[in-house]
Formats: structure tokens, sequence, C-alpha cells
């Protein structure tokens, strides 16, 4: 998931995702997004750059993408309309 990768600064490999429970990113990142904090899915070195929500945002989206249902995916119209309303 490359949006992880950019977002999140980790890779599949990252010694981080070896003392996780979830060992897939996409798990974690779905446990993160829905938990108390959710901005611990962002690198901390983005962090204050005041576009955070927007990133969060970002990470649902591609959460959407990723849903295990492919029926319940959004195609490309609806992800283009989502990341459209997306301040800037």
């Amino acid at each position: 998931m490359l949006l992880a990768v950019l977002v999140m600064g980790k890779l599949p490999s990252d010694e981080f995702f070896q003392h996780t429970e979830e060992m897939s990113q996409v798990k974690w990142l779905r446990n993160v997004i829905t938990s108390e904090n959710p901005k611990r899915a962002i690198d901390a070195k983005l962090m204050g750059n005041r576009y955070e929500e927007q990133m969060l945002l970002v990470l649902k989206i591609a959460c959407f993408c990723t849903l295990d249902d492919a029926k319940q995916r959004p195609n490309s119209k609806d992800v283009r309309c989502m990341l459209s309303q997306l301040k800037h």
C-alpha cells in the first residue's frame, strides 16, 4: 500500500511491523484509523504541517479501497469525488 508507505513512513518489511500483532499494513491501518488516536498512522516527521486531517481522510479513503469485499469498495469515480472534496 504505497499511500501508507508515504504517510506512515513505514515499509512492509519495516521492523515496526515485526512488533505488531497485525503483520498486514492494511489491517494495521484499519485498526489505527478507527482507534482513539488515528494520528498514529501518520509519520511523526509529517506532523505539524497543518495537513494532518487531510492525510487522515486520504488514509480513510485508502481503507475503503482495500475492503475485503470488492463489491463494497468505491469505484474510481467515487474515489475521485472523495479526493476532490479534500481541502487544500
